[in-house]
């Protein structure tokens, strides 16, 4: 449920060297506009994005549907699934109760669940630091489709407490979304109410919050946006059910609340001054409790991303410069990194540029072209597309949740990501994937 692994795209330089006074002139903002608009019309990105300074909004924009198929538009207030976002939000409940003296940071897991591995050696600091070695349930090879019902805290611990430790506690770090689901379960056995109840009570009321929530099923006639893989046409994803990502990746809210959250959460609304030191990591790109620091140095921020079906989160906060900048999906297909980047430009003053999206860096629009689309494998009716993100050509496959990536243009129509190697034929409009032993044929859908 976290964003794939990309070095940022960020000039350093540029940023070191432009004012740290805040300009948002009226044509960089009619050209943010229509940077939105053309992610939007190149189906490229639906969702929210927001910019905040100083407590105020400097920019929001909203585009596409919260349905596809109905044609309701996504708003300023539609709910977006945020993913691991979540995650920042239940560490601050976490050390509020310990504020609270209710739970203390070197408690052991094993006072709360000793039949996971090693509990008697977890304690909750680990768990918030994904420093427990506790297995990512989300690993689990059927997941896709456990998590798609209903499934209580019991059913719960039992999917997932019969696999392997990855490490010993406290000696090595790796993500996993059962740190935080866990965590979750040990607020409401300590506070004897539900995950959204302490979410609403201790955060969302006292900030006025009402369009952030957990709740287990994704709901429209909420104006709660739905899910797409972007391929020829917007595909519907599966549906997750939340009650398999409650306090790890099962919230929902908006770029502005979010960015409403942050703001109080580094300014003493929320946590004392205290806890946020010890929520907030010291070196670039590493993991505090709940939050990562951005890695790189100028402006010094901190970061979470999100995803969970094809919802992407990202947020980036400054606190120097009271800045924080939000950008929400529910249909995606270039990097949220790219995004907030260009959030962070304008944010600077500095207008975007309209990425062409019809060629790469290293094929002209004739020569994309010929490869670019959607096909699909007849046999077992697998989809995939190729496009463009302005710089690289991209591969996403039509799953729920499938993420996208580039590939590296090897020459004579091949190109490769990691163990997969695609060699595409332009005159007969087919396409072969191979990756290890697996061999698929595809064919170009042609409009």
């Amino acid at each position: 449920m976290i964003n794939p692994n990309k070095k940022m795209k960020i000039n350093h330089l540029l940023l070191l060297c432009i004012s740290m006074v805040f300009i948002t002139p009226l044509f960089a903002q009619h050209q943010l506009d229509a940077y939105f608009e053309h992610l939007s019309a190149n189906r490229k990105f639906m969702g929210s994005v927001a910019i905040f300074f100083n407590d105020s909004i400097i920019y929001t924009k909203s585009v596409g549907f919260v349905n596809t198929d109905t044609q309701v538009k996504i708003n300023k207030d539609t709910k977006i699934r945020i993913g691991s976002i979540t995650k920042t939000y239940t560490a601050v409940l976490v050390l509020k109760a310990v504020e609270e003296g209710l739970i203390k940071l070197d408690d052991k897991l094993c006072s709360f669940y000793p039949q996971v591995k090693n509990a008697k050696k977890i304690t909750i600091e680990q768990l918030l630091k994904h420093r427990s070695g506790v297995f990512n349930f989300t690993e689990i090879p059927d997941e896709n489709q456990w998590e798609q019902a209903f499934h209580t805290e019991e059913d719960f611990i039992g999917y997932f407490v019969n696999e392997k430790s990855n490490f010993e506690p406290g000696t090595d770090y790796e993500y996993s979304n059962t740190n935080y689901a866990l965590l979750g379960f040990i607020l409401q056995k300590i506070y004897g109410k539900s995950f959204a109840q302490i979410l609403d009570e201790k955060i969302c009321r006292p900030l006025y919050l009402k369009n952030t929530y957990f709740s287990t099923e994704t709901d429209e006639t909420k104006n709660e946006a739905l899910s797409y893989s972007i391929q020829d046409k917007y595909i519907r994803n599966a549906k997750v059910n939340f009650s398999n990502h409650p306090s790890s990746g099962g919230m929902v809210s908006t770029a502005v609340e979010l960015n409403v959250f942050l703001s109080a959460l580094f300014n003493g609304k929320l946590i004392s001054k205290k806890s946020l030191e010890q929520m907030l990591p010291p070196n670039n790109g590493e993991y505090g409790l709940g939050i990562e620091k951005l890695y790189f140095k100028s402006p010094e921020g901190y970061t979470h991303g999100g995803r969970i079906e094809n919802y992407f989160s990202e947020y980036w906060y400054f606190p120097k410069e009271k800045l924080g900048i939000v950008t929400l999906s529910n249909a995606i297909n270039i990097y949220t990194e790219d995004i907030q980047t260009t959030l962070l430009q304008f944010a600077y003053g500095n207008a975007p540029e309209l990425p062409n999206f019809k060629r790469t860096n290293d094929l002209s629009e004739k020569e994309f072209e010929a490869i670019a689309g959607t096909y699909i494998e007849k046999e077992k009716g697998y989809n995939l597309t190729i496009s463009s993100d302005g710089q690289n050509a991209m591969f996403q496959n039509a799953a729920s949740g499938q993420m996208y990536f580039p590939i590296a243009n090897k020459g004579n129509n091949t190109f490769e990501y990691e163990d997969i190697r695609l060699e595409f034929f332009p005159v007969t409009k087919e396409l072969s994937l191979q990756q290890g032993a697996i061999k698929e044929h595809y064919v170009k859908l042609v409009k």
